[in-house]
């Protein structure tokens, strides 16, 4: 069952569950950090907050990379294969050209399916405000924001999460698609020359 998995993984990779543990969520009471390092931890949750946000905005960058490049793959590929039927007869390398296309095609549309998984729009929360204007004062306000902060973090996790296992999905396909362009453009090379006069010179 192990090498079965294995070889189905090669060729069909699936995206693993995630065993999603329940944290605990952060008291604005909590007195977890010490007063005189407040103003540290506030300064590393907006940077980490700030990180989060920037990877969220990578994966889409490359999710509408992905989507481009494949659509241009598509367009070059299903060209070359339109000008063989129409200029040759029915043969077994026309047939593997083909099936070769076919293959193809399945792994880009995998690819653009994540790619897009990766694109779709759901709930992100982001700090406001209203997270900065409230009545506490002090120690009280500093820790009040860390704990919005560390909600904040916490709600987008799962989103940010499933947009990166979309993205790791795209690239497995991204990658054999890669590898099967590979092997076509190179079975169009020998089959231009089966076809060509210079091999009967």
């Amino acid at each position: 069952m192990k090498y079965f998995n294995s070889i189905r993984e090669f060729f069909w990779p699936l995206l693993a569950k995630d065993e999603n543990e329940e944290k605990p969520g952060l008291n604005p009471e909590s007195k977890l950090v010490q007063a005189e390092n407040l103003n540290k931890a506030l300064e590393l949750m907006l940077k980490i907050y700030e990180s989060e946000g920037e990877r969220s905005k990578n994966i889409e960058s490359k999710a509408s990379l992905f989507i481009g490049t494949i659509s241009v793959l598509t367009t070059i590929a299903v060209g070359f294969t339109t000008i063989l039927i129409k200029e040759s007869s029915f043969k077994v390398s026309l047939f593997m050209l083909l099936l070769l296309l076919f293959v193809m095609t399945i792994y880009l549309v995998r690819t653009v399916w994540f790619a897009v998984k990766a694109l779709e729009r759901k709930s992100f929360f982001s700090l406001s405000e209203k997270d900065f204007l409230n009545s506490a004062a002090g120690e009280a306000y500093t820790r009040q924001i860390i704990s919005s902060i560390a909600v904040i973090l916490k709600k987008n996790e799962d989103t940010i999460n499933n947009k990166v296992n979309n993205m790791v999905m795209a690239q497995e396909y991204f990658k054999r698609a890669i590898v099967v362009v590979a092997i076509y453009a190179l079975s169009l090379v020998i089959f231009y020359f089966s076809q060509s006069n210079w091999v009967h010179c």
